[in-house]
């Protein structure tokens, strides 16, 4: 870097970082910050025994021993109780048939950075080829694992649909945003680590605004089978 750089370098990296806009989807109805909020400040519990409609069916897999091969130990798991397959595609220019394909992961995650914009009262369309970069932490891939099951009924849409990286490809692609955009999984710590990556793109000059997400839906019950013979898993979120 030459040195009539560094001391401007230097103050950009001084600069505090705001978070201005904020959306959420949780267990418990916590659809928003403030509901999210709401049921932590009352202590409300999240845990339902009963899955939703159109998930699967926790009672044909369930066994009291965690270590008994092939089952799951527990009767319930904290839920998004909305209808997953709610989505308005339309308005983010996707066909019926494409949507049928979209991992909804992917569907949470456009809504999601939508109304995180509006709650920063940033209309969209100003963001139009702004440096906004997008990091999304994706690690759970069970809608690819359902939806290519039987190969004589992949959709033509299959790997956009399902592809870990689209996820904050979407984003940026319906947003037409130029920054960096990058989906990455390092476990639990994936959030925070995408926060951080974010942080560094604006501190380095890379990006002026930032996109920060996370999604994670349990919709098949196999990779609760291999926690629970592994660990004697107790909670589950979904």
């Amino acid at each position: 870097m030459p040195e009539s750089m560094k001391p401007a370098q230097a103050e950009l990296q001084a600069q505090p970082i705001a978070v201005i806009g904020m959306a959420c989807k949780f267990p418990g109805g916590s659809d928003s910050p403030q509901k999210f909020w709401d049921n932590i400040s009352k202590g409300r519990s999240a845990w339902a025994e009963k899955c939703p409609p159109g998930r699967f069916n926790m009672g044909a897999h369930w066994h009291p021993q965690g270590d008994n091969n092939g089952t799951i130990n527990i009767q319930g798991a904290h839920f998004i109780t909305e209808d997953l397959a709610a989505f308005d595609a339309p308005f983010f220019n996707i066909s019926a048939a494409e949507a049928r394909a979209v991992d909804p992961q992917q569907r949470l995650a456009l809504e999601s950075a939508f109304e995180a914009i509006e709650s920063a009262g940033i209309q969209a369309g100003s963001l139009v080829g702004s440096r906004t970069c997008v990091f999304v932490n994706l690690y759970n891939l069970d809608y690819s694992y359902i939806t290519s099951r039987d190969p004589e009924d992949i959709s033509k849409y299959q790997t956009i649909g399902t592809g870990s990286a689209l996820i904050a490809n979407r984003i940026s692609y319906f947003f037409d945003l130029k920054g960096p955009s990058i989906a990455l999984d390092t476990g639990s710590s994936g959030s925070m680590i995408a926060l951080h990556q974010a942080c560094q793109s604006i501190k380095s000059g890379e990006s002026t605004m930032a996109i920060v997400s996370a999604a994670t839906l349990i919709l098949d019950p196999l990779p609760m089978v291999g926690k629970c013979n592994s660990q004697s898993t107790t909670s589950c979120f979904m």
